[in-house]
């Protein structure tokens, strides 16, 4: 939770879902990833409402039942399909702005991912906002997986305050990460999952991206 007499000084933002609006153009690549498994399509609709960290999880759930060399195949295909469209996805709305009146107020600006570090850096230059971060942290896999240990590590290099910063995200395991980074975390209900899967998570959820403005005054 944010507490109200806290001075926050520092922004962590997530990415997929949160500042680029991709949830849609996600739903169709795991569609894809599925039929190569003959298994069903899902539509975005019910993408949102069954998507979740593990993702491992997330495609059990949707009937994928292979083995880890099977799953690595999945995560690879995921990786190749949406690293060949992602460009026509675009920002949330207010993105842009939100982000250069944070800056213009003296708020430190940080992307934490579960994306892959070459693929972050590629997407925030390609929207050119890669300005705006005074850190870029994504992961050194395609699975999706470390964003807590790599959260943990800048944390300890960095002498961050935890009182002092609000994350920014949209899925259950944002809020996890928040949680083990000790700092306020904020739910954006329209990235990759609905507010009814988030409805059951503790932090103060948003449907738009400048109700972040609000945190500073």
């Amino acid at each position: 939770m944010i507490a109200s007499n806290t001075q926050l000084t520092h922004v962590i933002w997530d990415w997929n879902g949160t500042l680029v609006d991709d949830s849609a153009f996600c739903a169709s690549v795991v569609s894809a990833v599925l039929q190569e498994w003959n298994l069903p399509a899902i539509e975005r609709a019910d993408y949102r409402r069954r998507f979740r960290f593990p993702v491992r999880e997330f495609y059990e759930e949707l009937g994928f039942a292979g083995g880890d060399a099977d799953y690595l195949r999945v995560c690879e295909s995921f990786i190749q399909k949406y690293r060949a469209g992602w460009r026509d996805c675009s920002l949330q709305a207010h993105a842009c702005e939100v982000l250069a009146e944070l800056r213009d107020r003296g708020v430190r600006q940080s992307m934490l991912s579960a994306g892959h570090q070459e693929d972050l850096e590629s997407s925030l230059r390609h929207f050119g906002i890669d300005v705006f971060f005074s850190d870029i942290l994504g992961q050194d896999n395609t699975r999706a997986e470390g964003k807590v240990a790599r959260g943990r590590e800048w944390f300890a290099s960095e002498g961050l305050v935890p009182g002092e910063a609000v994350l920014v995200g949209d899925t259950n395991h944002d809020w996890e990460v928040a949680e083990a980074l000790d700092v306020g975390c904020l739910l954006f209900t329209n990235g990759h999952q609905d507010s009814e899967r988030l409805g059951g998570y503790r932090p103060r959820k948003i449907t738009g991206l400048r109700e972040v403005l609000e945190l500073f005054g």
